[in-house]
């Protein structure tokens, strides 16, 4: 098939599966809350950032290093023991390391939490290389029912524990059954195994590229999850918890929205990225699609917080749901920073890449350490700035990326931006009055959630059919198209 339509596949089968997996992740986490603390929720939150800035760290740019060299054996050994001798150092640093930083939280119980949840770091090196190949060959499908597979298969060994009184050891087994499946079934799949040891010029020049990309990695995660961790120092574990189910959500809805489509922009971006006018039409049509999804999530997800947290978590975690609703507007500065990383490393600029990820994990992380004494709320609302700021600032990375201003780019948010505004507004207005039952009962609760959902959606999609109707019909036909089954074969190029 054509670029364009191996990457709207890709793209399509990505958020086919992502939506599969996160309603079958979400019904698990219904139940799994309902059987554990707040206190729990949080711990696991900080333990697993901490696991998971390691895996970043280690992993980070060997995937990406993997798909720019198709077939080089080579670069694929290198690239894994750089890792896996990262990782094992890291993992055995955290491990001693554990009982300090329970101190420093405030929770003993977190000391041996994060013991366990350090070997993450090293089964996430044995996934980075199998997946690149399967990416190489835009292997969406598998990778996205690998994914699904995972999640299963975590969400039903941590039931079985939940059910048996042991709500904390469901919360680990479930991301350590989950990754281990994943790196597991992606080296089947892949038809790889570990290679022997490389020569050190390899591993050299694997750390050389990947160096760069693991501080981008590393900065990446902090700046979508892993701010937790200051989080946690700046309020008690339970309200991290209750921050925790909210950020979730959102993590959600970018993952929905956002990470099915940027999954293929690197193999896109890296077949095109000797022919600048043809980069650019790719990265318009991709934008294009994302401002309108994106932002129409966002609107949506913000109008019918309260019941969508109460209805899945229980009327406990109710005030979890104007977190949302504020952390939500970050989606769509998530949208314009998912372009950053993989076009400048298709270009073979990891440097700038570390650069623009810090700008951004730098500004997360400063919000999120003077607003957390402030309150949930607070945080929320500054985190959602912030993103707003950092889109603006990363208009040189998308310059970089494009060969030409990224105005042009960041214009297209604009209508979907007034049509979300318009959208929360008249949702707000209208819900109290159309839906009379009261409190958080079940059947207000999903009045709330139909009355709302249909009114955000349906004045975000007519705005946006007056400012800018014909975009509206070319998202269809993408979508469409998208979906037809086609063999998956990259397009050659020149």
């Amino acid at each position: 098939m054509s670029l364009r339509r191996g990457a709207a596949h890709g793209a399509a089968w990505n958020f086919a599966t992502a939506v599969g997996e996160r309603s079958i992740g979400f019904a698990v986490l219904a139940i799994l809350v309902r059987h554990v603390t707040l206190a729990d929720v949080g711990l696991i939150a900080i333990a697993s950032a901490l696991s998971e800035i390691g895996r970043m760290i280690t992993t980070g740019g060997s995937g990406e290093q993997v798909v720019a060299s198709p077939g080089d054996r080579t670069v694929e050994a290198g690239a894994f023991w750089a890792q896996f001798i990262l990782a094992a150092a890291i993992a055995g640093l955290l491990f001693v390391a554990a009982p300090v930083l329970a101190r420093a939280y405030g929770a003993p119980a977190l000391s041996w939490v994060t013991r366990v949840l350090s070997v993450n770091i090293i089964i996430g090196t044995f996934l980075v290389v199998p997946s690149a190949r399967l990416v190489q060959n835009f292997g969406f499908r598998a990778l996205s029912l690998m994914s699904l597979g995972s999640t299963i298969l975590g969400g039903t060994v941590a039931l079985a524990l939940v059910f048996s009184g042991r709500g904390l050891d469901a919360l680990i087994a479930q991301r350590i059954v989950g990754i281990t499946f994943y790196a597991a079934a992606a080296s089947i799949t892949a038809r790889w195994h570990p290679p022997a040891f490389p020569s050190l010029a390899a591993i050299g020049r694997a750390l050389r590229f990947n160096i760069p990309m693991m501080g981008a990695a590393f900065v990446d995660y902090v700046a979508a999850t892993g701010y937790v961790v200051l989080i946690g120092i700046r309020m008690p574990v339970a309200a991290v918890g209750e921050f925790r189910i909210a950020q979730r959500l959102a993590e959600v809805l970018r993952e929905l929205t956002v990470f099915p489509a940027s999954k293929v922009f690197l193999p896109v971006f890296v077949a095109v990225r000797d022919d600048p006018d043809r980069r650019f039409a790719v990265a318009r049509s991709l934008v294009d699609v994302l401002a309108i999804g994106s932002l129409a999530a966002a609107a949506v997800a913000g109008a019918v917080a309260k019941p969508v947290v109460v209805l899945m978590f229980g009327a406990a975690w109710a005030s979890s749901a104007p977190v949302f609703a504020a952390l939500s507007l970050i989606v769509p500065a998530a949208a314009v920073y998912a372009f950053v990383n993989p076009m400048l490393t298709a270009l073979r600029r990891p440097v700038l890449v570390s650069v623009f990820a810090a700008i951004n994990a730098a500004s997360t992380a400063l919000a999120a350490w003077f607003a957390a004494p402030e309150g949930l709320l607070i945080l929320a609302w500054t985190l959602a700035a912030r993103g707003l700021l950092t889109a603006i600032l990363l208009l040189p990375a998308l310059s970089i990326g494009i060969g030409r201003p990224a105005w042009p780019l960041l214009r297209l948010f604009t209508a979907p931006f007034i049509a979300l505004i318009a959208a929360r507004v008249a949702a707000a207005a209208l819900v109290p009055i159309l839906v009379q039952q009261s409190g958080l009962g079940i059947v207000a609760m999903f009045s709330q959630l139909a009355v709302g959902g249909i009114i955000a959606a349906s004045v975000f999609l007519g705005t946006l059919a007056l400012l800018a109707p014909r975009r509206i019909g070319t998202l269809l036909g993408q979508l469409t198209s998208a979906f037809r089954r086609v063999p998956v074969v990259a397009e050659p190029v020149g």
